[in-house]
């Protein structure tokens, strides 16, 4: 058991290492939501949009997308050789998806906070107490992006093909989701896609502790998201298991 938590502590660690040194891949992180928080927020606020409803859609939008990139790591982690080593290592491949999964979602938490703060300077009326279960909705999600990334990167074997992933399968489940649109106000049949979509009950659960706003029952929100989570953790270690360096 040691060994495995070893393991975990291990590639926690190497994410937590890459990020803070790719200077600007960290910048990035920490700029680009403002650019959002600006353009969604304080830009639609005058057509019927508003910082508070757009807050939590940009934080959630920023994680999903960080966690995604778990999967490009494994590419890179291919590419360079450090694969085999994972590989041969006397622990579970289970080990190493749970520590690139922690690594993924630290590097989330310290955005949220990030871009929760960027939102209060702009005048967002947040509800502080709430960041703390609002993080664990995000963790949830940002299970359900590291299972999704890790899960193509085992069987894709360049990085022009992950790019499918995040251009036709995690970025329409963001802005299908309920993060940018407000259910009770679109028809039937997107309605029902927004329903569909594990993401939407993710969000809503941080929207509901940040501002008090939601679209579906909590219970709901947070047995599907935990549900979701669980199941794409595990396809990913299913396919990391059968992985070839």
């Amino acid at each position: 058991m040691s060994r495995e938590l070893q393991s975990v502590y291990v590639m926690w660690k190497r994410v937590m290492i890459r990020l803070f040194r790719a200077k600007g891949r960290f910048l990035s992180t920490m700029v680009q939501p403002l650019l959002f928080l600006v353009a969604f927020g304080l830009g639609l606020r005058g057509v019927g949009g508003s910082l508070e409803f757009f807050l939590p859609a940009v934080i959630f939008m920023s994680s999903i997308m960080s966690s995604v990139m778990a999967g490009i790591s494994v590419m890179w982690d291919r590419e360079f050789g450090f694969l085999k080593e994972v590989l041969v290592a006397p622990v579970s491949r289970v080990s190493a998806v749970i520590g690139r999964a922690a690594g993924a979602i630290t590097t989330v938490l310290i955005q949220a906070v990030w871009i929760a703060f960027l939102g209060w300077l702009l005048g967002a009326d947040i509800i502080l107490p709430g960041i703390i279960p609002a993080g664990v909705f995000l963790i949830l999600s940002s299970m359900v992006a590291v299972g999704i990334g890790i899960s193509f990167a085992s069987v894709m074997d360049d990085f022009e093909s992950f790019q499918i992933v995040q251009n036709l399968i995690v970025m329409p489940m963001i802005f299908l989701s309920a993060a940018f649109i407000k259910t009770e106000s679109i028809p039937g049949w997107l309605a029902l896609i927004v329903r569909m979509n594990p993401l939407s009950y993710g969000v809503d659960g941080v929207r509901y502790f940040l501002t008090g706003s939601h679209s579906f029952p909590i219970a709901l929100d947070i047995g599907i998201i935990s549900l979701v989570a669980v199941f794409s953790v595990l396809a990913a270690a299913w396919f990391f298991e059968r992985i070839e360096a």
